[in-house]
């Protein structure tokens, strides 16, 4: 049973599924986006990827939060198949983790740029990694359209088809900055500005906000002799009210 459902006080999302699931989820999204990368910005963004799957990997593992869900196991179920009743009960662990709001939408459309990368030759249609992700992003699409109303939900799909991430403009802060300001949020807050962050993230190349931020953080790695990757604005709130 994978799942992804919009916390209580809107700060993301709490992404549910039994081990294979989560697995399953997992391994898609690595085979998409596992080899060499084109340039910096794409490794970037392949990075933030990657942190997405820690999260995943560490939720399948135990290391987050598990329910228990009924499996509809009765009795007479049991006693038809043959399972003795120390074998099996009637309920599956389902593992969760919750995961911040701008950073999935981020990763929806970047996770589109790989996919993108797919030799068409392979047939997208059949691909079973391509699906698994498609299918995914559907549960978040479905998530959201619980939460908004139904003009707000048409512009935000229509935001997240049209949004394209150009490797050589992925400035790594910009979505940075968003995602940390929106975890301090209160849930008001979050509520109210939640179609500017959709904006900021999907159409980040419409803001001269952030060509001002590339061109100062293009001149702190050559102050600093580093990459953008060295650099980040702040770190993400211990606690959160998810």
């Amino acid at each position: 049973m994978l799942k992804a459902e919009l916390t209580e006080n809107y700060a993301g999302f709490t992404i549910y599924g039994d081990f294979d699931d989560l697995n399953l989820l997992y391994d898609s999204i690595n085979h998409l986006i596992v080899g060499e990368t084109s340039n910096i910005g794409e490794y970037m963004m392949q990075g933030h990827l990657y942190g997405f799957l820690y999260d995943v990997r560490h939720a399948y593992q135990g290391d987050r939060e598990a329910i228990l869900i009924s499996n509809f196991m009765s009795d007479n179920s049991r006693q038809w198949f043959g399972f003795k009743k120390k074998e099996i009960t009637d309920k599956n662990v389902c593992y969760c983790f919750n995961y911040l709001l701008p950073d999935l939408i981020l990763d929806m459309i970047l996770i589109k740029h790989f996919i993108s990368k797919v030799d068409k030759k392979d047939n997208n249609e059949y691909n079973p990694y391509v699906n698994m992700v498609n299918f995914f992003y559907s549960l978040v699409l479905h998530a959201l359209g619980e939460f908004l109303t139904e003009r707000r939900f048409n512009k935000v799909k229509k935001s997240l088809l049209e949004a394209h991430m150009y490797t050589n403009a992925f400035i790594p802060q910009w979505f940075e900055i968003i995602s940390i300001d929106y975890a301090k949020m209160t849930k008001g807050q979050r509520e109210k500005e939640f179609m500017h962050i959709i904006d900021y993230i999907c159409n980040y190349i419409d803001y001269e906000d952030y060509y001002a931020m590339k061109k100062r953080m293009e001149k702190i790695c050559k102050e600093e002799k580093c990459t953008l990757d060295d650099i980040h604005y702040d770190d993400y709130p211990k606690e959160i009210d998810w």
